[in-house]
């Protein structure tokens, strides 16, 4: 891990007063309440808490920062947590049908179950249900993983 890695890190447990027992990146994430972030959310656990946030990504090719013509959206930062004891429910789903329910077309209880033919070709993410009705969506790097780390 590089020194600014390190260093990131180090912020988060100083900020959360608890030692980082798990980490990933999810390379999408969405909610129910009308949040989606394109370019993902740092997701990790402290104690029996889940934590994530997104952060600034300034496209880039080989390290050299790239110019868009179009006028660039200001960066809102978002973060959120929830607690391991509030996860009633995960499942995966299609990565399309969570979109929609991140816009407003759809709900999370109407997500039909994912198929074989999902599974083999087409984009899948997590979705986490909560006890106060919040719905999570994460498309992450190792799915079991996060099983793991919901267990412990």
């Amino acid at each position: 891990m590089d020194e600014d890695a390190q260093a990131f890190i180090a912020e988060l447990e100083t900020r959360r007063q608890a030692k980082i027992s798990w980490k990933t990146y999810a390379t999408w994430y969405g909610n129910n309440r009308g949040i989606s972030r394109e370019f993902g959310v740092f997701l990790y656990r402290c104690e029996k808490t889940f934590f994530f946030e997104d952060f600034e990504r300034n496209p880039s090719m080989f390290g050299i920062s790239l110019k868009s013509k179009k006028t660039k959206i200001p960066f809102v930062k978002y973060e959120g947590y929830f607690a391991l004891e509030d996860v009633v429910s995960t499942r995966q789903i299609v990565k399309a049908q969570a979109k929609k329910v991140a816009e407003g077309i759809s709900s999370p209880e109407d997500l039909p179950q994912v198929t074989m033919f999902d599974r083999v070709f087409r984009q899948l993410v997590e979705m986490v249900t909560l006890e106060d009705g919040s719905v999570h969506f994460f498309e992450l790097i190792d799915r079991k993983a996060f099983a793991v780390a919901l267990q412990a």
